[in-house]
């Protein structure tokens, strides 16, 4: 009997369930930003204009009702009884380039779905099942597993340089009960956040440890993409490495980083991780609530706006912290962006589509640049590095005038801390 075309391995029985759950309302195609640029012929995924119907295939709908009919075509009852129904390979292939363009894994999708289906969990599958057949991942996605077997991060940098962004006069402990999870992103391009997140710990008189050339990337970018069968390895050093310092919490200034130790390590782990996972925004609301007393110096006089990384969002739910964390801040105008919260726009940046359609990522960028600039803030704060880098990037090519930073530089700046970069191999790349 003939081979399915696809495989359902990376399936639960719930998520093979939740294919028969769409009702097809169109609810997720209003609000998925990919599909939005796709429709609007913003990008054109092909290079060249679509029909509606082309259009229409790089929409989450499409995708689920699409996948539902392939899976009973290869394992329903008539599979069963006479074979499998071939899939044409082009087909597959097409499936695979929707399946990968159309997703930044934002989760806007399942908020909105009437039916409540898992979306999130249900795209990162599809894509490890893609994988399984040799259909994924897409791009320059397919260079995540080398870069970490050969650098142990995803920037090709030198392993030894992941603290060369440490100030001299910070005390780090080789054990401690806390540890600052720096992440990739922050070690190597976005070492202003990292420099910020150790000042602010340091003054508290927090004692901490950092993982230094022991850390290994989150692979946040494995999970996303659908290779998770090389995470394994970089997850077990991750929480040996941290075991191993008498580690009980580990703060994140990253939202991807965070989300992958919250949600994915504990699958790899086998259970609930030896220690607590807390976005910084979180950590210090504990710090407060036990009496810390952050002595802010330093009037900031700035009107910001708060964007919600997707994953320490809609994927956490941290929605409170960081905003309790800016509202504090002496001098700091908090106002709100249109759509905010469960319901706030991705940056772009995330699910591979910044390395693997990094002009797709750019376009969805500019909208949340937009929606920035029509608050009248002066600034954009959040809490992730890579996002503060798209955002970044959405600015320059508009040539917007308003700022982008990450609430940990102003936290630091407000006590009056120096949050300057050491020079480094890295400086140059400072984005």
């Amino acid at each position: 009997m003939r081979e399915p075309s696809i495989t359902v391995d990376h399936f639960t029985s719930k998520q093979l369930l939740e294919l028969d759950a769409c009702t097809r309302c169109s609810e997720c195609m209003e609000w998925c930003p990919v599909y939005q640029e796709i429709r609007e012929g913003t990008i054109k995924p092909e290079g060249e204009e679509l029909s509606e119907e082309e259009k229409w295939a790089y929409s989450p709908k499409y995708r689920i009702q699409t996948l539902r009919k392939w899976i009973n075509d290869s394992y329903g009852l008539r599979a069963r009884l006479f074979g499998p129904k071939e899939i044409p390979r082009p087909q597959l292939e097409r499936y695979a380039e929707q399946s990968y363009v159309g997703c930044t894994t934002c989760g806007i999708c399942r908020t909105v779905c009437e039916s409540g289906i898992d979306t999130i969990n249900l795209w990162e599958a599809t894509r490890a099942n893609l994988v399984d057949r040799g259909l994924g991942p897409y791009g320059k996605q397919k260079a995540f597993p080398d870069l970490l077997a050969n650098y142990e991060n995803v920037f090709a940098a030198n392993q030894k340089d992941r603290l060369c962004w440490l100030p001299s006069d910070i005390e780090v402990r080789d054990e401690a009960e806390v540890a600052y999870f720096v992440g990739c992103t922050a070690a190597y391009r976005m070492q202003k956040v990292a420099v910020a997140s150790v000042r602010v710990l340091d003054e508290l008189g927090i004692p901490f440890t950092l993982l230094g050339e022991e850390e290994q990337c989150c692979v946040s970018v494995l999970f996303r993409t659908g290779q998770v069968e090389h995470a394994a390895k970089y997850v077990k050093k991750n929480i040996h490495a941290l075991k191993k310092r008498g580690v009980k919490k580990v703060v994140y200034a990253c939202a991807g980083c965070v989300r992958t130790s919250a949600l994915d390590w504990p699958r790899i782990w086998g259970g609930k991780l030896p220690f607590e996972v807390l976005t910084f925004a979180e950590y210090l609301e504990q710090l407060l609530a036990e009496g810390y007393d952050f002595d802010f110096k330093k009037p900031l006089n700035l009107k910001v706006t708060y964007h919600d990384p997707c994953h320490s969002g809609r994927h956490l739910g941290v929605y409170d912290a960081p905003r309790n964390i800016i509202q504090m801040l002496p001098g700091v105008e908090l106002v709100e962006m249109e759509r905010t919260r469960e319901l706030q726009r991705c940056c772009g940046a995330g699910g591979g589509i910044k390395a693997g359609v990094p002009e797709l990522a750019l376009a969805i960028a500019r909208r949340r640049v937009q929606d920035a600039l029509d608050t009248g803030a002066e600034m954009v704060l959040s809490t992730c590095p890579f996002c503060r880098r798209n955002i970044k990037d959405g600015i320059k090519d508009m040539g917007a005038s308003i700022g982008m930073e990450d609430v940990m530089v102003l936290v630091a700046e407000a006590m009056g801390l120096d949050t300057e970069v050491p020079e480094n191999p890295y400086t140059s790349k400072q984005m």
